[in-house]
């Protein structure tokens, strides 16, 4: 597949990328080229994906990182198809969706969306940027679904099918917390050296939420908790959780 389509009528004013992490890590720089100003990109992660984590988070806010509930067959697959729902259902006129994946099982799903308007496309790839984001949507794409009567329409019907848990997250992305990833990652740091750290898994996650703010931000604390342990801080085996040497190694801190 070309990295850069041929041009028709329409021009894409937002990009959103929705990234397969098990099976394409792009380069940071990549995506934050394709992403621009005003795009997204949303990186989805199993266990396996954890280190690959801090190559993504200095690209700021932009970028959402989404864990795995639960770990099986095709299980990424339907949560990245899942968010790609949402976001459709939310779009304004000239929004792009671009699938970073070279699992061809998305392909059904892009082949959908695409004959309902929807400009949609899987690359096996994200490579050096080929079109800015001022360049026109690929000509594979069928007139815009605005003057179709069907309501079955998934723009129409995407925002009522979502997950309870799907829309707390994106809907609380929405708010742009004030404070950082990283600055909340510090904070809680100072917490868990000090002689009163949190005891369990549940406490760590409660102090975590409390240096976020009172809006609960659930997909922030899955972050700051991922990133302790990239960091070599804490460790949760079968839902019991571990602190590690770095946890109250003062000289050891790397934030």
């Amino acid at each position: 597949m070309p990295t850069c389509p041929r041009a028709v009528k329409n021009i894409v004013t937002k990009t959103y990328l929705l990234i397969d992490l098990e099976n394409r890590q792009p380069a940071p720089e990549h995506v934050a080229a394709w992403m621009g100003h005003d795009g997204e990109a949303w990186i989805f992660y199993g266990e396996q994906q954890i280190n690959l984590l801090p190559n993504y988070w200095q690209l700021g806010d932009q970028v959402s990182i989404v864990p795995i509930s639960r770990a099986g067959k095709n299980s990424l697959d339907f949560h990245l198809v899942l968010y790609l729902g949402y976001l459709v259902a939310k779009r304004k006129k000239g929004s792009r969706f671009v699938i970073v994946a070279a699992d061809a099982d998305y392909d059904p799903a892009v082949a959908h969306a695409r004959a309902e308007g929807i400009d949609v496309v899987r690359l096996p790839e994200l490579t050096a940027l080929g079109c800015p984001a001022e360049r026109p949507t690929p000509d594979a794409l069928p007139p815009p679904a605005a003057n179709r009567s069907r309501s079955g329409s998934p723009a129409r019907n995407a925002a009522s099918v979502k997950s309870p848990a799907t829309a707390t997250a994106v809907r609380e992305r929405g708010k742009a917390p004030t404070k950082t990833t990283i600055s909340i990652y510090a904070g809680t740091l100072k917490d868990i050296r000090s002689p009163n750290r949190p005891r369990d898994l549940q406490a760590l996650k409660s102090r975590i939420q409390s240096r976020i703010g009172q809006g609960a931000a659930p997909q922030q604390v899955a972050e700051v908790m991922a990133r302790l342990a990239t960091m070599d801080v804490i460790q949760v085996i079968n839902g019991e959780l571990h602190y590690l040497a770095k946890a109250i190694d003062e000289g050891g801190t790397r934030v």
